[in-house]
């Protein structure tokens, strides 16, 4: 049964209004229904994102969410910019990136803002136990996966191959697949190595790892320190010994965090409403995957962009954001 508020009936007539400059609709039921993009099956954002758009779905009278499996977090806000989704999920350099104009949005700022951020994802980059690769300098002349095609997470995994001095358009041959694509063709052979960013442990790599064939490389603490240095938002991460299968020794790496925003056309309400729906039910989504567990109104109040004036409404009247 949904819960009540004494505010639904306020916000529906608020939003009635601005629904025509989004691109919100009203479904069969009446509610305000909205289209949220995630990523792959296999990877967290999918996860993490259905099951808070289920918990909105279970608990909110106004509004309802679609979670769309996508192509990932460049796909998700050259969507979001232009109307075609009203929210997505990016890793915070992508969202950055965005909000500001700069890297690969250099002089495109697009028109999107930040809802909340969620958790740490991880890189992780996947070889093949006796293959002679036992570092990420091994790794020159191969085939190698640096991620999805259409996200953010290739800039992790070139920036690391830089700072080994590696050139990733040139001294490696690069490719672009899917989390489960990569390990698949990984534990074929046809790919020396694959790399994706996640919240570990992530299920794609579970099941790579439960043969013992697949192991993590390492990244060494220069080029940890360097990366970090010239890009901030990742920052130093540990996963420790046990997280997979067959991980004996702790991993070095970096993380960075998953944010969720939403085109700046979607109405105020809209996102004051989904924020609150998710935060003041964690409870409820917060058993779909470890990484879950690190939403709280606190992270969620961290990002370092433009936040929505639904989301900065919500936090404001929370006391978190002044």
């Amino acid at each position: 049964m949904k819960r009540k508020n004494i505010a639904t009936a306020a916000i529906i007539t608020l939003a009635a209004v601005a629904l025509i400059f989004s691109g919100c609709h009203r479904d069969d039921s009446g509610r305000t229904s909205i289209t949220f993009g995630t990523a792959g099956a296999a990877g967290t954002f999918f996860v993490v994102g259905a099951a808070m758009s289920q918990t909105v779905n279970e608990y909110s009278d106004f509004l309802h969410v679609t979670a769309q499996v996508t192509n990932g977090s460049v796909e998700n806000i050259n969507l979001t910019n232009v109307g075609e989704m009203d929210m997505g999920m990016s890793n915070s350099d992508g969202v950055f990136w965005a909000t500001t104009g700069t890297g690969p949005f250099e002089g495109r700022p697009q028109n999107i803002s930040v809802v909340m951020s969620l958790y740490l994802s991880t890189g992780q980059m996947a070889t093949l136990r006796g293959s002679g690769i036992n570092s990420w300098a091994d790794l020159r002349g191969r085939r190698v996966v640096l991620g999805p095609p259409g996200t953010t997470i290739i800039e992790m995994s070139r920036a690391i191959l830089r700072a080994y001095g590696i050139d990733p358009d040139n001294d490696i041959t690069p490719l672009y697949l899917a989390f489960d694509e990569g390990l698949s063709e990984l534990m074929d052979g046809t790919v020396a190595a694959s790399f994706f960013v996640a919240a570990a442990p992530t299920a794609a790599m579970t099941n790579a790892t439960s043969t013992g064939r697949v192991q993590l490389l390492s990244v060494s603490e220069s080029v940890i320190d360097r990366v970090s240095t010239e890009m901030p938002f990742f920052t130093p991460h540990v996963i420790p010994a046990g997280t997979y299968p067959h991980m004996d020794s702790d991993v070095l790496s970096l993380k960075i965090m998953t944010e969720i925003f939403a085109n700046n056309n979607v109405p105020e309400d809209v996102i004051y409403e989904f924020v609150r729906m998710t935060l003041d039910n964690t409870s409820h989504f917060v058993g779909s995957h470890v990484a879950a567990q690190e939403i709280n109104i606190y992270t969620a109040a961290s990002s370092s962009s433009r936040y929505h004036p639904g989301a900065l409404r919500f936090f404001r009247s929370r006391g978190v954001l002044p």
